[in-house]
């Protein structure tokens, strides 16, 4: 039964992973215990997980797995800005990057003497331009020459009209080279005016350009200033960066590692500072350490009420709570049309949550309050909007206080302080490359340097242009990011981009979230309905297209996957901006929460997972699925961490049916929706993939549909040698509170992919796939090598319950090595982009160690030609959504077969579509096996031509 696994030449040790894993489940069960139910009552053990923001109840099950990121890895983000002054997002280690004559190099400006002095005013430009068109754009170009003494120029570009910003003008400087220009850098932040600061050589040559789409006749004006730095810059070697690691985590251990800002050579914002706030919100959701919610245990109250409000006095209830100055308040409470609100000791309102901002009928409805004097706050539940005639009714209500956060590590321990807003990734580093396309073309133009100095393993970009194309001409072919991002996954860092806020799904290809090597992520609300406003996808076209070639690549689809980024109505709390040139003294304590929904707050949580995933992968996977040190990271390595994501994804078209706010996805048996991509984002599974080793016999396992606590899949991996082996999974039974409204079985759709060879642009590789309608997939694997698999159970449908239900499917993974039958396959056709009713030829090349029977697996939307070809017959099976085609050859240890497929015609089903895997029979036998490595998927796009 064994003979065809690897052998163990691994050496697999007792991992953080298991260990952790262990301590936690031992601690947990000395603490638990019986709690009284009363009115106000005290939590011995602080604040029930129930009540924190679901962002970190859904990553804490990644934390107890072992994985809370690493102090010497960093997650990144070119964005707004990041202020490092909020204790979730800082403290900042002092270092700064910039970049002088194509190098890398780090100072600390707070070491530095250096004083920037205006020389006087640069050359100034005005002109007319427009109208613009998406499609093509316009550029206007402005030369000048760096007068002597110069050593930086602000610019500022100014336009009208701009009425409800119609007109949206960017602004770049140019330098000009040997060969022509070079994009020193641009202002894109889609307001007027546009500003920019850049270093500037005296006696050089620049343009100022003016950079049209979109506009009506605008007529436009330059103006400029330069300055002159005087004073010495201190650089330092690169162990600066994470010189604080290997020592005990205090709440002074760094948090933000690094800070970029191009505007300047030394940096316009010399210190970690945002202006606008989104960036620090950003951050807060990948990596908040929780420092500045760190609840207090000895001052939670949770109550009951499970009352009518119109029944209370007042028509609210009142919980009071004392805080010292430098603390902070909170409440969180669960009901229907309630409000939650802080009054100070004062009598001031410190904080609120609206039905129409953040307050929700399908999570908890949270409020809190830095302390910004010491004494008794107030916490109100009262009806929405101060209703006296209305249904109002509290579940139940938690409220406490917050320690100092320069008393705690809030959640980037184990043995820290529970935290109402942790991020998802609490102890990974962050860097910030403040700005949006400008840094992200330094950060290209400068990668390997930028991942090696700050051992960076993703970037986060919570930005694009508006808009977008079939095919994604517009931003794969107007700008020069997609290549960018390119150059960033070579130098081995992965980008996360939001798919967009256009609500259509041809504007969810804008650049960045266009790119191929990218992960573009959609918004849901906290139970997997995807948001109303957020983009879908149709298709990118690659930045390095060659529609010239027998057979392309050039199409794909976006987006990839889902993930809580909130409704309008249900917002994403996160940390809260500063006023970026203003000392705190001289303003409100920078340690407040906002919140915000958008695609801009989905991708966050992508990135923070992703950091989490990496750690796993880099610290306890197998060495053929493992992540080297960040400065040995390669492509193929980013590719093959984008895939883990992606393959772990489970659709919701069934789990989140009354969630989705105008987009419902279809059930794709695993493919690519035009509006979830390959479905919700799932970090556990995700680590588990790479980590949890199935070996022969059965385990036990469970999924659910009670989020964010139940996960949604279970996974893992498993090695195997040349031969056959089989993988099922059998449903047990359903538990939880609301298991008697399920209707029957659960569907449970049961993947095999190719854990080494990730798809092109790092999709999945399916090996093989089952739908099991009844709970009970099962799959047959042949291959001709020894190597790592996937084996990922997904949770599709409970019938009867939906998300946010208290039901658990419990389920047995087999996995069993069978016999020595060795299939290899080929799979060749047309290309990989067909316009609707479009025939492909598809060529099948088969040879195994023993005669066998073929047959491919084709989707139900494509139709098989039946008079041309092999084909003996096709067989539709319609619960799996596709077909069958089997073939006129015998059985042959040795087959080549041929048959042509009509792409679907209608716009509606442009789509990614997978073909296969082959499946072979040995003759005489009833069990199709899957053969590896003969899968594929064809992009289908628009009506028939």
């Amino acid at each position: 039964m064994g003979t065809n696994f690897l052998d163990d030449e691994e050496n697999h040790p007792l991992t953080r992973r298991s260990f952790l894993a262990v301590s936690s489940a031992l601690a947990g069960a000395g603490a638990l215990g019986v709690g009284a139910h009363g009115v106000s009552a005290a939590s011995d053990a602080g604040a029930s997980d129930e009540f924190l923001n679901w962002r970190a109840r859904e990553a804490s099950n990644v934390w107890k797995r072992g994985y809370r990121g690493r102090q010497d890895r960093t997650v990144g983000l070119t964005d707004s800005g990041l202020d490092a002054r909020h204790p979730g997002v800082g403290p900042w280690n002092g270092v700064q990057a910039f970049v002088e004559d194509g190098e890398v190099k780090l100072t600390k400006p707070d070491q530095n003497d250096v004083e920037r002095e205006k020389t006087g005013d640069a050359e100034s430009f005005s002109g007319t331009v427009g109208p613009g068109t998406f499609a093509t754009g316009e550029e206007t170009y402005h030369e000048f020459t760096a007068p002597s003494g110069v050593a930086e120029l602000d610019a500022e570009l100014s336009w009208s009209p701009n009425v409800d910003a119609v007109n949206d003008l960017e602004f770049r400087l140019d330098e000009k080279v040997t060969d022509g220009w070079q994009t020193v850098t641009r202002a894109a932040t889609a307001s007027m005016p546009e500003t920019m600061s850049a270093p500037v050589e005296a006696g050089t040559t620049y343009r100022l350009v003016v950079e049209v789409y979109v506009n009506t006749t605008t007529t436009y004006e330059i103006s400029g200033t330069y300055y002159e730095i005087s004073g010495t810059v201190e650089t330092y070697d690169p162990s600066v960066v994470f010189d604080f690691v290997g020592g005990k985590t205090t709440p002074d251990t760094p948090k933000t590692v690094g800070w970029y800002d191009p505007g300047s050579r030394y940096g316009y914002h010399e210190r970690p500072r945002d202006p606008n706030g989104h960036g620090t919100h950003c951050s807060s959701i990948m990596g908040d350490s929780g420092r500045a919610t760190a609840i207090d245990p000895d001052r939670v109250r949770e109550d009951e009420p499970r009352t009518a409000l119109s029944a209370v006095t007042g028509n609210a209830l009142a919980y009071e709570v004392e805080a010292e100055q430098g603390e902070g308040v909170y409440g969180s409470a669960y009901g229907d049309l309630i409000d939650l609100r802080i009054e100070g000791p004062d009598g001031e309102t410190r904080d609120t949550s609206a039905t129409t901002s953040d307050a929700s009928t399908l999570d908890n409805n949270v409020v809190e309050a830095p302390a910004d004097r010491s004494g008794t706050y107030t916490v109100y539940v009262q009806t929405a909007g101060g209703e006296t005639a209305t249904a109002a009714y509290v579940e139940t209500v938690s409220v406490g206080a917050f320690v100092d956060p320069d008393a705690t590590v809030g959640d980037r321990t184990a043995g820290g302080d529970q935290a109402l807003h942790t991020g998802v990734a609490p102890d990974q580093s962050l860097v910030c490359f403040q700005g949006l396309s400008a840094p992200t073309e330094d950060l290209a133009d400068q990668a390997d340097q930028f991942s090696d100095v700050f051992n960076l393993r993703a970037v986060n970009m919570s930005w694009g242009y508006a808009g977008g194309l079939p095919l994604g001409a517009a931003a794969g072919t107007l700008d020069t990011i997609p290549n960018a991002i390119k150059d960033i996954a070579e130098a081995g860092v992965l980008t996360l981009a939001a798919a967009g806020n256009a609500a259509t799904p041809v504007n969810g290809n804008g650049s960045p979230a266009v790119a191929d090597e990218c992960v573009s992520v959609v918004a849901t609300g906290p139970l997997d309905g995807i948001s109303a406003y957020s983009s879908g996808g149709v298709a990118g076209v690659d930045e390095d297209a060659d529609f010239t070639s027998p057979e392309p690549d050039d199409a794909y689809m976006k987006p990839d996957v889902t993930a809580p980024g909130g409704y309008v109505t249900d917002l994403v709390n996160a940390a809260k901006t500063g006023l970026a040139d203003a000392p705190e003294s001289d303003q409100d304590p920078i340690r407040d929460y906002t919140g915000k929904a958008g695609t801009s707050m989905a991708t966050p949580f992508t990135t923070g997972a992703t950091g989490l995933v990496a750690q796993a992968m880099e610290e306890d996977a197998p060495d053929s699925l493992s992540l080297p040190a960040p400065e040995d990271t390669t492509f193929d390595d980013v590719m093959a961490l984008k895939q883990v994501l992606l393959a772990t994804a489970t659709e919701t078209a069934f789990t989140a049916t009354p969630y989705h706010r105008v987009k419902a996805p279809e059930y794709d048996f695993g493919g690519r929706d035009p509006w979830e991509g390959y479905g919700r984002l799932n970090p556990g599974p995700a680590v588990d993939a790479v980590t949890r080793e199935i070996t022969e016999g059965t385990i036990s396992d469970v999924f659910g549909l009670n989020i964010p606590d139940d996960e949604r899949a279970v996974a893992g991996f498993v090695r195997c040698g040349r031969g056959a082996f089989d993988v099922s999974v059998d449903f047990s039974h359903y538990s939880g509170g609301n298991a008697g409204a399920t209707k029957g079985d659960p569907h449970v759709d049961l993947f095999v992919y190719d854990a080494e060879n990730p798809a092109q642009h790092g999709e999945p590789n399916v090996v093989a796939r089952d739908a099991g309608l009844q709970g009970s997939p099962s799959v047959s694997v042949t291959t001709d090598e020894s190597k790592y698999f996937f084996v990922v159970a997904k949770l599709v449908n409970a019938p009867g319950a939906v998300n946010g239900d208290d039901v658990q499917a419990h389920v047995d993974l087999s996995f069993d090595v069978t016999r020595d039958f060795v299939v290899s396959g080929t799979r060749t056709d047309d290309g990989s982009v067909f316009t609707g009713g479009q025939t492909d030829q598809i060529d099948l090349d088969v040879t195994a160690n023993e005669a066998v029977q073929v047959r491919d697996v084709v989707s139900e939307e494509w139709g098989v030609e039946t008079d041309y070809g092999d084909v003996a017959r096709v067989e539709h099976n319609p619960d799996r959504g596709v077909k069958y085609v089997y073939f006129s050859p015998g059985a042959s240890d040795d087959l080549s077969v041929t048959y042509f497929a009509e792409a679907p015609a209608e716009a509606a089903q442009s789509n990614r579509y997978t073909f296969g895997p082959v499946q072979a029979r040995p003759d005489g036998s009833s069990t199709w096996y899957d053969v590896s490595g003969t899968s594929d998927a064809n992009t289908v796009v628009a009506k028939s031509t």
